[in-house]
């Protein structure tokens, strides 16, 4: 009996040491499955009534963005007339001409061409929308030019701003002259002539480059042909497919589908919004209704008279003549000064204010009219060329008071006057009477045909251009100096000139009981 009970006894001792190597084996299983942290807190003896803890289910990844609206598709081919404006304007012209500008200019020019070329690249979006979209209303399309009247604004600005680079100011000129050539794009049902118009006032500055550099430098004469060679070329492509002014696409998408297509076509995402603003301080509590005031005297009460600005002097009086001890020497013995008295006590009348002079009064109102046979140009500044078209035989075109302007007269007219104009520029064809030019310092004039007579009178600065038509003619000078005549070159192309001065020294003698007065030549 007793063995039988050791038996049982042993059998349920190897029945426990398998049950706890069972356990001890699940229990380092579990401890597999347990995060770095906590498998460290895990003994080899685990407390068998603990419950495993459960591990947490991973976390959902995050939604994908909800799809944005649909937005309206650009077309995939580029307009026809774009790809022509690409490839004669911007690749033929353009950028030969700011390549060459880039190996031999100024900085100045440099800057003011790179303008240029932005010009350019804005005309090019405007075309790229007008053959993509149906025409906008007015005011739509003020909006779209924003960026070319920037473009033209800079390029004069260049020009103005670097006046004192006197040997690069004909270049500057001659690219400030046809900078406004872009605005063609508001000219209809014509913007060819305008454009030619820009053109010749233009080749103005182009000739004074060739004539200058032309034996120094022929680089510059070839920048300035190329210049004007872009000019040309925009004009023919204009007349190509913008004859009658700027083309709109009457089968394309409106304005505003255009700007939703462009503005859904940038990549999505980026950079998660700033956090919002921390919220405004606190304003101060308001004094309660029987607190007292703060205290107006001592310091604070000094600066804040201060603080008021020019009402600082309006609490002080006029001092009369009769209380200044610099004038009263009985005032100065006795060391102070009596009261005032009620008459001097008034203020006295104010100095009246003087008049401005001639020069210093407020700008007049331009003038450009046609009174009976007379072109009246008045007080005309900064403006772009203005042209005479067809002007007839019995016209004449007066200018007064004209500032950094220029004048083309097309046709043959009576007479041009210029009087008390500064900086103005005349391109004329054919006069029959004469040219007179009045107290008109900076001035150019240009003959393309024929003139009998110039008269030129108290005038400083002249330069004037002569065809082979006009060397006939007889000028008279009268108070003038610094004024030079342009001759055309015998034998070689347009546009060339040998520069001779007007004399400016005369020699006088008395022969036979008369004077005798010749000009004084220097040799060498």
């Amino acid at each position: 009996m007793a063995t039988g009970g050791l038996h049982s006894l042993a059998t349920i001792i190897k029945r426990l040491e398998a049950t706890t190597s069972r356990l001890e084996d699940l229990a380092s299983l579990a401890t597999s499955y347990l995060p770095p942290a906590a498998q460290g807190t895990v003994g080899t003896s685990p407390n068998l009534n603990a419950e495993p803890t459960p591990v947490p289910p991973p976390a959902p990844p995050p939604p994908p963005p909800a799809a944005a609206a649909a937005a309206p598709s650009l077309p995939d081919e580029t307009p026809e007339s774009v790809t022509a404006y690409d490839e004669r304007v911007i690749e033929g012209k353009l950028k030969p001409f700011v390549e060459l500008t880039k190996s031999f200019a100024a900085p100045s020019v440099v800057e003011q061409v790179g303008m240029v070329e932005q010009e350019f690249k804005d005309l090019r979006e405007l075309l790229f929308i007008a053959g993509t979209c149906k025409k906008p209303d007015q005011a739509a399309f003020e909006k779209l030019l924003g960026p070319l009247q920037k473009d033209i604004e800079g390029i004069t600005h260049a020009k103005e701003a670097n006046r004192k680079d006197r040997d690069w100011w004909n270049h500057l000129s001659t690219v400030a002259e046809g900078a406004p050539v872009a605005g063609w794009v508001t000219i209809a049902p014509k913007p060819g002539p305008f454009m030619a118009e820009i053109k010749d006032s233009t080749q103005f500055y182009a000739n004074r480059v060739i004539k200058e550099f032309k034996e120094k430098d022929p680089k510059h004469a070839e920048w300035a042909r190329a210049y004007i060679a872009l000019l040309e070329e925009l004009r023919k492509y204009v007349a190509d497919y913008h004859s009658t002014g700027l083309e709109w696409n009457f089968r394309g998408i409106s304005l505003d589908e255009y700007k939703a297509a462009v503005s859904g076509s940038a990549p999505a995402g980026g950079a998660p919004p700033p956090p919002p603003p921390p919220p405004p301080p606190v304003a101060p509590p308001m004094p309660a209704a029987g607190a007292p005031a703060p205290a107006t005297g001592g310091i604070n009460a000094v600066f804040e008279q201060l603080n008021r600005g020019e009402d600082v002097t309006k609490g002080l009086r006029k001092v009369d003549k009769s209380q200044m001890t610099h004038k009263n020497p009985a005032l100065r013995a006795g060391g102070t000064v009596p009261a005032a008295t009620p008459a001097a006590a008034a203020p006295g009348k104010k100095p009246t204010k003087p008049s401005k002079p001639q020069a210093l009064m407020g700008k007049k109102p331009a003038k450009f009219a046609l009174e009976g046979n007379k072109w009246a140009i008045e007080y005309q500044e900064n403006q772009p060329p203005i042209t005479l078209d067809n002007v007839e035989i019995s016209q004449t075109v007066n200018l007064y008071g004209c500032k950094n302007t220029t004048v083309v007269v097309k046709g043959k007219c009576n007479a041009v006057t210029l009087v008390n104009c500064t900086k103005t520029s005349v391109l004329v064809d054919s006069v029959i009477s004469s040219i007179s030019v009045t107290n008109s310092p900076s001035f150019a004039l240009q003959i393309t045909g024929k003139a009998p007579t110039i008269q030129l009178d108290s005038t400083d600065s002249g330069q004037i251009y002569l065809s082979k038509e006009c060397l006939g003619v007889e000028i008279t000078t009268a108070k003038c100096s610094s004024i030079n005549i342009s001759l055309p070159v015998e034998g070689e192309e347009e546009g060339v000139f040998n520069e001779h001065p007007i004399p400016e020294m005369f020699r006088t003698t008395i022969v036979d009981g008369k004077l005798v007065t010749t000009a004084v030549e220097h040799a060498g």
